[in-house]
């Protein structure tokens, strides 16, 4: 109890520091355990919505576990009691698994049983082939449409059975024919006395019933089992047991059980009986890639997460550090008392204990918080309103807090275990030793690290220029965790040299201005020159802070911006629509008009003679469906026609290109409606739809186009496809890029990078007038359900439309951005937190520390103007260059480190080009947060400094 006494003393004695101390320890525990508890709920949303679409495109319920096994006498010796042990087995397989089951469903047949009229007169009549069949749960999911349902008894010999009403009309018969289904002594009399209908056809349970059973006879599932089980187990066929699981349950904690179920099941009836199993799982395969995702996101939020537990462990040693230094007296004195470096290192680890015990039980709870923030996140400090991800807690991230409690008790106790073997003298020389030499092996860390990011950045681009030589596609993006890893180590490695320099350019300026400078800079050169050792922590707590910021904000919009940007060039315009165009079909005659040239080059297919192939080309008369409709529209601000067509030839100069891509196009409102990036091109985009709008027959060539058939601007060609007539047209312009054009998109049958833009009037007037597609650009806000009513209303005759509004909002709730841009935000936030906690204590315990200083500095009748421009003078050389150097190599690491975000990337689909972007929004938050910082940190610390006293100043230089 002393014990306990003397360290609740201590604590309240150091209330500011012990209380700094434990929100670090809060937060770090808060962060770690939600990077678990994030990870979970994000794949969770990733999983049900995998499992929601493989519902709606494939019409199959994803949650469905299915096992069919047979019980015939010639394998299974006691068929009656391998039965019961096997829907035994299944049903507590299915408990373990820890999911609620929706439905279960087990369906025992009978073995084909030899089928005819009981009427004498009707024997004669064709019948397939019979099954008997109990189906488990059937009567509370049906309606009896027609008659009645089975008894659960034979009345008279005669045994009650449902059928379909396709077995009706299969089996031409009608309720209360009377069957005999089977021989010898193994024969029954069968009575169809009712026809059904599923209750709810989209009903779990219906997933779980194959549709075979329609031909056959489904009894009461009593009489089965107390008849044809008990009685006629030689006659068991085949067995179906099925459950359906909540999907919308299933979290990764379920995925091991649920992809061992097979194994398991295998494995018990095994030692029942031969096993025969026939599994059906559909969601196998997505719950192995979802387990492999898990793992990459997992590993993807370790790794964004780092520069932020760096600082917090910084953070923490530095309170530490702070605690000890001023109970070194203390510590000193208890040793030269006599009591053992052991007894001193146990009354802090109780302290500690105390304190980490707490944020045990407290962490967890913030860390939930935390993914809320997590998943509002849109961008780099953007939020938005979205369904909120399941979060819930669970013991792993308990496992994880409890592990950073361990960690930053070593952490916090490192110093401790420093000062707690020294005693009383050694103290006191320690402290009479002020400046104490640098140590070797902390400059060769700091060039270490250095070394190591800019290793890892030159092996990432020898990496990509591998990549892109080879020709190597990556099927999915997944971001390497190493690209946010490197970037941190090279902030630190850099701040550090840069803060190791510091003081001596510093101690320069204060060299060349000695004689000139006034009071103020003086005593702060000195100062900071000085004792460049004290600012050390805090400066790099700042130059991390806005340094991972600044390459946090531009990494995040290069990424989301990059993504999005893919998407509408590959779209094209907001919307697309295919409309039904009605056609007739005439013959032409004679020889084709689309044929190519006997002159062509290798890619035409030629015959025996070497000739283009001669076919009997038949031409397709088209009516346009009207426009109007379309752009009366409310919801449409414009629209547009534009044609696509593949299968073209342009030839010149004796050289042809087959199958490059013809877009034709309306230049005014196609320039409205597309969407297109300026920079791609070497003059804005417009000015290339001028040229086309200026001239009717114009054109624009792709650059590999241009180069195939060594042409440039001027030059004609000639335009044909099968059934159409010949054009012929000029070359105005040569692009490299075009709205859903990409150069670098192979195709068996396609010329690689071949484009060729022209007017759609004069394309329609020369060649013929064929479907093309409408373009639109919605009015701001549109409502996409009262778009698709009024096309409904206005009959407008649409078969496809294309909406990268969806495809857009999925993007961003995808598991990959959310984690990225949630973890950005969020490691931006606390370290934004812990540099103001550590900025205001430190120079709090400073101001404290040279009370007696700036005592005299009054008491000589310096005025506390002066001494106000004294400490912001040193706010400036200190906090003010952390944050300036931040901002510089922030600046670096993102011009350095974020193209390399292209290597995860699939280099073939990124059309436009990867670039790296930079918004001053963004950066703008990071200034105005951090200028917030030192704003309201210097006016608490000028405040702190106008309550100083001169009596208490010289009262303690006499103390």
């Amino acid at each position: 109890m002393a014990i306990l006494r003397l360290i609740f003393r201590k604590m309240l004695n150091n209330r500011w520091l012990t209380g700094s101390l434990f929100l670090g320890l809060i937060i770090t525990v808060s962060l770690v355990s939600s990077i678990p508890t994030y990870t979970s709920s994000v794949m969770q949303k990733l999983l049900t919505k995998e499992l929601e679409d493989h519902q709606v495109k494939k019409h199959q319920y994803p949650g469905e576990f299915s096992f069919s096994d047979t019980f015939s006498k010639s394998i299974v010796k006691e068929p009656a009691k391998s039965l019961g042990k096997v829907e035994e087995i299944k049903a507590d397989v299915v408990k373990n698994a820890g999911i609620p089951v929706l439905a279960t469903a087990n369906l025992i047949a009978t073995s084909p049983l030899k089928t005819m009229f009981e009427d004498e007169g009707r024997r004669g009549t064709s019948q397939n082939a019979a099954k008997l069949l109990m189906i488990t749960g059937i009567e509370e999911n049906i309606t009896v449409t027609d008659g009645t349902y089975p008894s659960e008894k034979a009345v008279d010999g005669i045994v009650e059975a449902l059928v379909s009403e396709q077995a009706l009309v299969k089996r031409s018969m009608v309720l209360g024919n009377t069957f005999v289904v089977g021989e010898g002594d193994h024969q029954f009399i069968i009575k169809p006395v009712g026809t059904f209908q599923p209750k709810a056809e989209d009903k779990p349970y219906w997933s779980l019933i194959p549709q075979s059973f329609s031909d056959d006879f489904i009894v009461n599932e009593n009489w089965f089992r107390n008849e044809v089980v008990k009685k006629h187990e030689d006659i068991l066929g085949i067995g179906r047991f099925s459950s359906a699981f909540d999907y919308h349950k299933i979290s990764d904690l379920h995925i091991p059980t649920l992809l061992g179920l097979e194994e398991s099941l295998k494995t018990e009836i095994n030692s029942v009986k031969k096993t025969t199993l026939l599994f059906n799982f559909p969601i196998k395969n997505i719950l192995k890639t979802y387990e492999n995702k898990g793992k990459q996101m997992t590993t993807m939020l370790w790794s964004l997460n780092v520069p932020v537990l760096i600082m917090l462990a910084i953070y923490l040693y530095m309170i530490s550090r702070l605690i000890i230094e001023r109970q070194l007296n203390e510590i000193a004195v208890f040793t030269s008392r006599g009591a053992s470096q052991i007894q001193i290192l146990a009354i802090y680890f109780i302290e500690v204990s105390i304190l980490g015990v707490l944020a045990l039980i407290i962490g967890p709870f913030l860390g939930l918080q935390l993914c809320k923030i997590l998943g509002a996140s849109n961008g780099f400090l953007e939020f938005v309103q979205r369904s909120a991800l399941p979060i819930k807690l669970s013991a792993k991230p308990y496992f994880y807090a409890l592990l950073a409690v361990i960690a930053s008790i070593c952490m916090i106790m490192a110093p401790v275990y420093k000062a707690s073997g020294r005693s009383i003298v050694s103290h006191k020389q320690q402290s009479a030793r002020s400046n104490g030499k640098v140590q070797w092996y902390t400059v060769i860390f700091e060039f270490a690290l250095l070394g190591i990011a800019i290793y890892g950045l030159y092996t990432f681009n020898r990496r990509q220029k591998e990549l892109m030589a080879l020709d190597v596609d990556n099927a999915d993006l997944m971001i390497d965790p190493i690209l946010f890893f490197m970037p941190a180590l090279f902030i630190i490695g850099l701040g550090l040299v840069a803060l190791r320099v510091y003081p001596f350019i510093l101690m320069a300026i204060y060299k060349l201005g000695e004689k000139y400078w006034p009071v103020s800079l003086y005593s702060t050169f000195l100062q900071v020159s000085r004792s460049a050792k004290q600012y050390q922590f805090l400066m790099l707590f700042l130059v991390m802070t806005i340094g991972m910021g600044v390459f946090s904000a531009s990494a995040a919009r290069t990424i989301n911006t990059n993504l999005e940007e893919q998407l509408l060039y590959k779209n094209g315009a907001e919307m697309q629509m295919h409309l039904r165009w009605d056609s007739t079909h005439v013959s032409s005659g004679g020889a084709p008009q689309g044929g190519p040239p006997s002159s062509g080059g290798a890619e035409a297919p030629a015959s025996e003679s070497g000739d283009a192939p001669v076919e009997a080309a038949e031409r397709v008369v088209y009516s346009e469906p009207p426009f109007d409709p379309i752009m009366n529209l409310k919801q449409v601000e414009t629209a547009a026609k534009v044609f696509n067509k593949e299968a073209v030839t342009i030839t010149s100069n004796g050289k042809s290109i087959y199958y490059p891509h013809l877009m034709a196009i309306e230049p005014k409102t196609f320039g409205e409606v597309a969407w297109f990036k300026n920079s791609l091109l070497p003059h804005h985009w417009f000015e290339y739809l001028n040229l086309l709008a200026n001239e009717p027959s114009a054109v624009l060539l792709s650059k590999s186009a241009a180069n195939s058939l060594k042409v440039k601007q001027g030059d004609y060609i000639t335009m044909e496809w099968t059934g159409s007539d010949s054009g012929e047209f000029v070359v105005y312009g040569i692009v490299d890029y075009w709205p859903t054009f990409n150069p670098l998109e192979k195709s068996e049958n396609k010329a690689e990078g071949a484009l060729i833009v022209a007017n759609l009037p004069y394309v329609q007037n020369m060649l013929g007038l064929e479907p093309y597609e409408v373009w639109l650009k919605l009015k701001p806000d549109t409502s996409r359900a009262d778009l698709y009513e009024d096309i409904k209303k206005a009959k407008i005759p649409v078969l496809v439309m294309n909406d990268v509004q969806p495809q857009i909002t999925d993007l961003k709730n995808s598991a990959l951005l959310l984690g990225v841009n949630g973890t950005m935000t969020l490691g931006f936030l606390i370290s934004l937190l812990i540099s103001f906690i550590g900025f205001l204590l430190y120079w709090v315990l400073t101001i404290k520390s040279r009370t007696l200083q700036y005592g005299i500095y009054r008491a000589m009748g310096i005025p506390m103007p002066k001494l106000i421009g004294i400490l912001v003078s040193e706010q400036v050389l200190t906090s003010g260059f952390a944050c300036l150097l931040g901002i510089i190599i922030g600046g670096v690491t993102s011009q350095l480190y974020v193209p390399l975000f292209k290597v995860s990337m699939n280099v073939k689909e990124l059309m436009p080009p990867f670039t790296v972007i930079s918004d001053a929004s963004d950066e703008a938050k990071i200034y105005i947060f951090a200028a917030l910082m030192l704003i309201l940190g210097s006016a608490i610390l000028i405040g702190f400094l106008r309550s100083i006293k001169i009596h208490q100043a010289i009262k303690l230089g006499e103390d």
